[in-house]
């Protein structure tokens, strides 16, 4: 559903050229649900941006639900934003207007005749538990309950696949929470693929894998093991197609790695060693 290869972005600021996303890879397959986490300036929002369409990668490969993002005109791209994928903005209120009522929020945004537009809004209004606020105003409601109107707008078009910015940043642990039971059992109802970016354990929790980017790259994954109430975090190093890893930061501080690294290939692992360790000495 999402197939990111060699990802490049860079934008200018103040007559300086930043490199954003340094040959990120990423893929994402149906119907799967996945957080994206990293530092600030990593280029999660910057990666969150380009899925959406709302930014052109400067190089590399990034097609979604079929889409080729570098392709793209710009009727090609409008469309690709109002059909293939839903996004919730890291402020909620933006994906809101505030003058509309819950129900006419999500039926503004739903792109089928007017039957169906309702059906589908109350369907989804009901289903985020907002059935009882059908005829609120934003205003009116409190910070998870906006945070649930927000995402019925983003999947009022049935979008492929459903992108969210911090879905869970301005809630408490206890509504986060119960946000996102509902969420994931309306995402798994709907076939939805969904792509997060987080600094929430909570949500990376609710995620099939946890994806950090490091310096504009995909550095490391975690996928979770077992029961949601016994979980068990495996985490991997991702190996980008040139063979090249980033190693975590933690391990390269804890044995003072820079520079070069010594590598020894045993029988079934490669042996990462500093550059004057007595191990490599014979060779």
């Amino acid at each position: 559903m999402v197939d990111c290869e060699g990802l490049v972005y860079i934008y200018k600021s103040r007559q300086l050229e930043v490199v954003a996303l340094q040959g990120l890879d990423l893929h994402v397959e149906s119907g799967e649900m996945v957080a994206i986490a990293g530092r600030s300036g990593s280029g999660k929002t910057t990666l969150m941006n380009i899925l959406a369409g709302v930014d052109v990668p400067t190089a590399g490969k990034a097609v979604v639900a079929g889409h080729d993002l570098t392709r793209m005109s710009e009727t090609e791209r409008d469309r690709y934003r109002h059909e293939a994928v839903g996004y919730l903005l890291q402020r909620s209120q933006a994906n809101l207007l505030p003058q509309l009522t819950a129900l006419e929020n999500v039926q503004l945004a739903t792109l089928t005749g007017p039957a169906a537009r309702d059906d589908r809004a109350r369907h989804l209004l009901v289903r985020l538990g907002l059935g009882g606020h059908l005829h609120a105003r934003p205003a009116a409601l409190a910070g998870g309950e906006k945070i649930r109107l927000a995402l019925a707008v983003a999947l009022a078009n049935g979008p492929s696949v459903l992108l969210a910015d911090e879905p869970t940043a301005e809630l408490d642990t206890a509504t986060a929470h119960a946000v996102l039971t509902d969420l994931a059992s309306l995402l798994e109802d709907l076939d939805t693929t969904a792509v997060f970016v987080t600094h929430d354990p909570e949500l990376e929790r609710f995620a099939g894998r946890v994806i950090q980017i490091r310096d504009g790259k995909t550095s490391t994954e975690t996928r979770w093991i077992g029961s949601r109430e016994a979980m068990v975090a495996d985490e991997l190093v991702i190996m980008d197609r040139a063979g090249r890893i980033q190693l975590p930061r933690a391990f390269v501080e804890k044995l003072a790695l820079k520079e070069r690294v010594r590598l020894r290939l045993e029988d079934d692992h490669i042996a990462i060693l500093p550059p004057d360790s007595a191990d490599g000495q014979h060779d």
